[in-house]
């Protein structure tokens, strides 16, 4: 039985979550390659999970992680957000990049894929996100049109810049805010 659940500590189930991420992007024919996924499921992950507004979603069918999704509450001074600064114009950034949630990986094993996974762990994310103070989220993915790209479009992101460099565009999604004030929603 398939079900949506909110991980603390993602990174104590690193190897499953390699598995996931590498299956992940073989799908598109640019998976990446053996050390990047431990990179990714030992340094990256760790790393993240103690980030402010760390929410990860994990999708469990009976215990087999076949998909998850997560991100944080995005800090200048962080590598992506001054990855963004200096190739966006200021006012986008300004406007962009103040109380929002970077919706940081989003990953489904390729031979899961359309059964619907992925809108659960989107939507179990959003739920989450509709119950913190942030106002807008943000996330990069391929220019060219493709599956992820046209997930995203078909819920409401906006194509914020298209041209961050010869591979990725910026996508944002305005959220209602329910609450007031500054994220503190942690882990």
């Amino acid at each position: 039985m398939l079900t949506f659940q909110r991980v603390r500590e993602p990174a104590t189930m690193a190897t499953r979550v390699a598995e996931v991420y590498q299956s992940a992007f073989s799908a598109f024919g640019d998976a990446p390659g053996d050390d990047e996924v431990n990179r990714f499921a030992h340094e990256t992950l760790p790393q993240h999970e103690r980030r402010e507004g760390f929410t990860f979603v994990a999708a469990l069918d009976a215990d087999e992680l076949v998909g998850f999704i997560y991100g944080y509450h995005g800090r200048s001074g962080e590598w992506w957000e001054d990855w963004i600064s200096d190739r966006v114009p200021r006012a986008i950034y300004e406007e962009w990049f103040y109380n929002q949630f970077d919706l940081t990986e989003f990953c489904v094993r390729a031979d899961r894929h359309r059964e619907g996974i992925g809108s659960g762990l989107y939507d179990s994310l959003l739920a989450r996100l509709a119950e913190l103070p942030y106002a807008r989220a943000v996330l990069t993915t391929g220019r060219i049109d493709n599956p992820a790209r046209e997930f995203y479009t078909r819920r409401g992101w906006e194509v914020v810049w298209d041209a961050l460099d010869d591979r990725f565009s910026l996508l944002g999604l305005r959220l209602p805010q329910s609450q007031c004030g500054s994220p503190s929603g942690g882990a």
